[in-house]
């Protein structure tokens, strides 16, 4: 067995902050989009969870089709957080991998981001 050396551990463990930290300032500037009802409803999102860019086909503006509007306005805003949360999980998962942790990224948001 090797003995246990400080020094390298601690240039390590600086190293893999160095590498978090660029991951984190990555994602902050990263956006996904959601689309619904094949590209009427597009959803732009940013990794803090800001709503980055709205587009509604305008065949979809009829009062009578409010509700099919409403259903592909959620359905985008769902899948363009859950593209972000994959994209997050992938950029995080080489740092988090190299401390042997496991990468879970709670579907409650990016919080912490």
């Amino acid at each position: 067995m090797e003995p246990y050396n400080l020094d390298q551990f601690a240039a390590r463990a600086r190293q893999m902050a160095e590498q978090m930290a660029q991951v984190q300032a990555m994602l902050l500037n990263m956006t996904t989009t959601g689309e619904a009802g094949e590209g009427l409803v597009s959803i732009g999102l940013s990794a803090n969870g800001r709503v980055s860019g709205v587009s509604i086909d305008s065949s979809l503006l009829d009062p009578a089709k409010r509700e099919e509007l409403e259903t592909l306005v959620a359905e985008a805003v769902t899948q363009a957080v859950s593209s972000m949360q994959d994209a997050a999980e992938a950029q995080l998962r080489p740092v988090t991998d190299q401390i042997g942790a496991v990468t879970v990224i709670g579907r409650e948001g990016l919080n912490g981001f």
